[in-house]
């Protein structure tokens, strides 16, 4: 049997198929090694992070995250990304706020903004609070 050399035919294997991870080739398991790993570091950095050395053997890492799922349906994590207002110190609510109230329509902007002023946007945002 043979398996798509594509990236959800080899998750596939590790989530839903698990009877055909015999059937990925060592060469598949290179390909796909650094992606699906960098996929894993989302819920498990730390594992992750030790498994990503450059003079690690990619199949042997392939092999270690298959047999950590043991069989484990799809996490809900794998595929998602994460909300943008995560990667900022705010609440999400506050965050919303702001994006409101400044009328920003791009969570990209108001991540801009953040960077290059927060010292007013955090002004702003106190103002909001106590106007609320």
């Amino acid at each position: 049997m043979k398996i798509d050399n594509n990236l959800l035919s080899i998750t596939n294997c590790i989530f839903k198929e698990r009877e055909k991870w015999q059937f990925v080739t060592d060469s598949q398991k290179e390909e796909f090694a650094f992606i699906i790993n960098r996929f894993f570091s989302k819920m498990y950095p730390i594992q992750s992070q030790c498994l990503n050395h450059k003079n690690q053997d990619k199949i042997t890492l392939m092999n270690m995250w298959f047999s950590f799922q043991g069989g484990k349906p799809y996490p809900r994590w794998f595929w998602s990304k994460s909300p943008i207002w995560e990667k900022t110190d705010l609440p999400q609510k506050d965050f919303k706020l702001l994006m409101d109230k400044l009328n920003i329509n791009k969570e990209e902007d108001l991540i801009f903004l953040l960077e290059y002023y927060p010292d007013y946007i955090k002004e702003e945002l106190k103002w909001f609070k106590r106007k609320k």
